[in-house]
């Protein structure tokens, strides 16, 4: 009698997996979730002739571990990130690495637009002090009309046009950097084009929608969020590591930047010294920004499929290395 075909989950932040599992059982495919307490064991007895991995993006795939596994044809990312996957390792292995793209533009531009009207009308101080028994409309100044801000978006890709599209009728100006794509694209949601130096110095909010790479890691240094505009914001729902974390928080204690929204820090969860949970300006949310139940059910559904493939025989969908 043939072996069942095995897929193994790493997640160690108890995600839902319940219409993966239903697709799984369906296609006679055995499973297994396992967390970063039990990994050493399942590993033994279960990873090492796993057909195929699926990581949630907190949980590291590294050289060592890939090289563990004998029969895995494909690792997948429970996401749209894969910066915790080792691409090289994997193709060595002859390991597909493959993503789940798309599942969360909607939910992930809907976030972008509600941490940067909140921190542009000053909503959280607002709400603050008047359940402290303070009612003044001008103590949290300066507050400027959408229509004179500009937006400038670091990366143009499907997240970040979504954003202008939510972003157009308050009126505002819309910039845009990305060196991968064409000129035509911006033109057609009516955005322009600048070169990074420029993004920076005229953006009274910049919005980040970049992958993490060695291009873009800690890109934003001190020197360069100081040539955005006095009172400017930034709001971060892509990856952490972008951002030079204390660099960012020295100009907000210096108040050249007047607030941040950020929805993925660099260490996650922040451990209690994080200085950003103590600075008002910021507002941290837990890397929720792709969530919805539609999108969660979808994140898992098309990644459960793409399982399916591997495990038929066929080539997976969304591969992100080279094989």
């Amino acid at each position: 009698m043939k072996n069942k075909a095995k897929v193994w989950i790493l997640d160690d932040e108890g995600l839902t997996h319940d219409k993966e599992f239903e697709v799984y059982r369906e296609h006679n495919i055995e499973y297994k979730v396992t967390t970063k307490t039990n990994f050493d064991k399942d590993l033994e007895e279960f990873g090492v002739n796993t057909d195929a991995v699926v990581a949630q993006v907190g949980f590291p795939c590294d050289a060592n571990l890939i090289s563990r596994l004998e029969k895995c044809k494909a690792l997948f990312t429970f996401g749209m990130g894969f910066n915790h996957v080792d691409l090289e390792a994997a193709a060595k292995k002859g390991i597909y690495v493959c993503n789940m793209p798309d599942y969360c533009v909607q939910e992930v531009s809907d976030h972008t637009i509600a941490l940067s009207l909140t921190l542009l009308r000053k909503l959280f101080s607002y709400n603050k002090n008047v359940k402290e028994g303070i009612w003044n409309p001008t103590d949290t100044q300066p507050i400027y009309r959408l229509s004179n801000t500009v937006i400038g978006l670091f990366g143009f890709g499907q997240i970040a046009r979504e954003v202008v599209k939510r972003f157009i009728p308050f009126g505002v100006k819309i910039i845009a950097h990305d060196k991968y794509v064409e000129e035509a694209i911006f033109e057609e949601y009516g955005v322009t084009s600048v070169d990074f130096d420029t993004l920076l110095q005229q953006s009274n909010l910049l919005s980040l929608h970049v992958p993490l790479t060695d291009e873009t890691r800690n890109i934003l240094n001190y020197e360069k969020m100081k040539s955005l505009p006095k009172g400017a914001i930034i709001v971060n729902t892509c990856r952490g590591g972008i951002i030079q974390e204390e660099d960012l928080v020295k100009l907000l204690k210096e108040k050249h930047l007047s607030g941040a929204g950020l929805d993925v820090l660099t260490i996650e969860p922040p451990n209690k010294e994080n200085e950003f949970l103590s600075i008002e300006e910021t507002i941290i949310t837990p890397h929720a920004a792709y969530f919805s139940i539609e999108a969660e059910e979808e994140l898992q559904t098309r990644t459960a499929q793409n399982v399916v493939r591997v495990v038929n025989g066929e080539k997976p969908k969304h591969i992100v290395n080279n094989i």
